[in-house]
């Protein structure tokens, strides 16, 4: 199981939802009033890990090549940022490139999604609510998933890539 120390005292609760690793999920709630989540800088906005899912890519391939399996990823890839703001995939311009120079190695095994959130709202917007943010990207198994995404979100503009969710009461 992954958990993830809190901010300030004690440790975030963990809470496993899917199968045994590579292809463990963890959904992360805080514990008591006083404990935030993990916060990450985005640009100028600070945003809260909402969940982190770590999956094994290569899960149910029989077969294929590594051009293959690229380009599978690459359509699915493109179809959910075509359906849905608030999606970013990193490194998808150098994965295009590899799949069109048919380049002969393997993605790396785990595709990594994270889901933040950030109380930042776009101009004009009255509704309560907030923003949210997802990154997916392409990490060797066993690599610090939380460096990554620090080093990934860092230049980032939240402002343009993050969709508006109202909140419900």
């Amino acid at each position: 199981m992954l958990c993830l120390p809190g901010a300030r005292r004690r440790v975030v609760g963990c809470v496993m939802t899917a199968g045994a690793p590579p292809g463990r999920v963890v959904r992360l709630r805080a514990m008591d009033d006083d404990l935030e989540l993990r916060t990450f800088r985005v640009g100028e906005i600070r945003a809260e890990l909402r969940e982190l899912r770590i999956r094994d890519d290569l899960e149910g391939m029989l077969e294929g090549t590594p051009y293959l399996h690229r380009r599978f990823r690459i359509l699915q890839l493109e179809k959910r940022l075509a359906k849905s703001q608030g999606l970013y995939v990193h490194d998808l311009d150098r994965i295009r490139a590899d799949a069109a120079a048919r380049v002969d190695t393997w993605l790396p095994r785990a595709r990594v999604e994270a889901r933040l959130s950030a109380p930042w709202l776009p101009d004009g917007v009255v509704e309560d609510g907030h923003t949210e943010l997802s990154v997916v990207w392409f990490q060797q198994p066993g690599a610090d998933p939380f460096g990554r995404l620090a080093e990934i979100l860092r230049p980032l503009d939240w402002t343009a890539l993050a969709r508006f969710e109202a909140d419900f009461d």
